[in-house]
């Protein structure tokens, strides 16, 4: 399947455009609160459509496999990296994914086309190669954790401007004349 159109482009990371200290952090939190917000709107009313709303906390799944599969070691970074190039051969991922042995991306791309999330497919050519791209619900993976890591992007970057500009202030003490 080909990659879901979407109304925009992957975001630039923070900081990319302008200095993190220029951000509008208000604008920004707000965007992430109402996104939130929404969020839950769809939970409840996917929980409503499926009558699978239960009252109070979540309670753990009994079958964390797909769970482990999505979020485990390495699994995200072989999403992302899938979301960046539609369709790759396994050296290409290995080479976008510096530190992870050919053995652990081996056994990453096995769950994650176990789960559904990943299609292999075999190329007819010579040699015969393989290419791994993401299936429909590896989209919906990879969009849904776009907002996620933006998030975590806004933070590290407003992090980064607080750390910077405390260290440009000298610290106040008794003066010594």
């Amino acid at each position: 399947m080909n990659r879901p159109s979407a109304s925009h482009e992957r975001p630039l990371p923070a900081g990319s455009e302008r200095r993190a200290a220029e951000l509008p952090w208000e604008e920004i939190d707000r965007c992430f609160r109402e996104f939130r917000e929404s969020a839950v709107r769809l939970v409840e009313r996917v929980n409503d459509l499926a009558g699978s709303a239960t009252p109070g906390p979540r309670r753990p799944s009994k079958d964390v496999r797909l769970v482990r599969a999505v979020f485990g070691k390495w699994s995200m970074e072989v999403l992302v990296a899938l979301h960046s190039a539609p369709s790759a051969g396994f050296e290409e991922l290995r080479r976008a994914l510096p530190g992870i042995s050919p053995r652990v991306l081996s056994l990453k791309l096995k769950a994650l086309e176990a789960s559904g999330m990943v299609r292999r497919e075999i190329v007819d050519a010579r040699p015969p190669r393989v290419q791994y791209a993401l299936t429909d619900q590896g989209w919906t993976i990879a969009w849904l954790s776009d907002p996620v890591l933006l998030y975590l992007d806004q933070l590290a970057a407003r992090r980064h401007a607080t750390d910077r500009n405390d260290s440009k202030i000298e610290p106040s003490g008794p003066s010594k004349h």
